[in-house]
């Protein structure tokens, strides 16, 4: 009998072991990053960027996969039928954030993910043609007072993050402006040049070269100080606006992933954003000048008060009731 013990009392030791074991050894196979864009796009090169750094701090191998479709929504809903064990992880945007004010998504970023970190936050600039009568955000604003709905702004992506920025930044400085949406960034640029419409606003690394060759000029940037690339621009809240908006990008798992996973990624992904790879990214793309990164606790109250800031803007717009 006492043999009998003894050898259960040994069995339980091993399996604890082997418990003890399979907890210590994550990650033990390749872990997959999904990209809900296409690749060459603002989110794939960030990814890739931060990838670049994180793959010699992992004992596996990283995979990046692109998935683009449904804006943005097919690799957030892939990720969320994936299982919470930490080896599948969404590049989320704010695109992410703003299909989360929709009643019937079929995954909601705030519901259905944990996140592990906010990794950047981007600037965006409002600016005009280079021969704009327009000279400063003053004589914008002053124009758009005079003649409600006559600015003509431009942007992409009607009810998504382009017209969003746009109307919300104007409806605080008092306008009604009329949002003109355009397939891309290029046509925008071309209509502003050809005197087709007044201006847009676009995140910096997007405007910066035709800014410094004379052919747009900045009125305003949004955020909190000015922009050590435009240092002769003003901010926002010195020009007495409060609004600082910016488009953003982190990474999260499926809910219900273990905290220590959680905890493994962010302090790995914490070191990766401090790699030359990366750090040559942000310079080239001027995200720098404002801090990117929140832990995992702060990145979800902001993704909460985004969500509600959008639902507030897109409710006013008529998108939603």
């Amino acid at each position: 009998m006492k043999k009998f013990f003894w050898l259960l009392f040994v069995i339980f030791i091993l399996i604890g072991a082997i418990w003890s074991k399979a907890e210590v050894t994550y990650p033990e196979r390749a872990i997959e990053i999904i990209v809900p864009f296409g690749v060459g796009g603002g989110s794939d090169t960030a990814a890739r960027a931060v990838a670049e750094g994180l793959k010699p701090l992992l004992p596996v191998p990283l995979v990046i996969t692109n998935m683009p479709g449904g804006g943005a929504t097919k690799g957030m809903l892939h990720v969320a039928q994936q299982p919470a064990d930490g080896y599948t992880i969404l590049a989320v945007t704010t695109s992410h954030l703003i299909d989360a004010v929709k009643p019937k998504t079929r995954a909601h970023i705030l519901r259905d993910f944990d996140p592990i970190m906010r990794i950047q936050w981007d600037t965006t600039t409002v600016f005009v043609s280079g021969e704009s009568k327009f000279k400063t955000l003053s004589d914008l604003i002053e124009y758009g007072k005079k003649h409600p709905r006559m600015l003509k702004f431009a942007g992409t992506s009607p009810g998504g993050w382009s017209e969003i920025q746009t109307v919300a930044f104007f409806k605080k400085v008092g306008i009604e402006v009329t949002f003109v949406p355009f397939e891309s960034g290029a046509e925008i640029k071309a209509a502003i040049l050809g005197d087709h419409i007044h201006g847009a606003m676009e995140e910096l690394a997007e405007t910066l070269p035709l800014v410094k060759a004379g052919k747009l000029r900045a009125l305003a940037v949004l955020m909190e100080k000015r922009h050590p690339a435009l240092p002769d621009v003003p901010c926002t809240p010195e020009l007495g606006i409060d609004y600082t908006h910016g488009l953003m990008r982190a990474w999260a798992v499926r809910k219900g992933t273990p905290t220590d996973r959680i905890k493994y990624l962010h302090d790995v992904i914490k070191k990766a954003l401090e790699s030359p790879v990366y750090k040559k990214f942000e310079q080239d793309n001027h995200l720098y000048a404002r801090p990117g990164y929140l832990g995992p606790e702060e990145t979800r109250k902001y993704w909460e008060d985004q969500v509600k800031f959008f639902t507030d803007v897109l409710r006013d717009l008529g998108y939603i009731k």
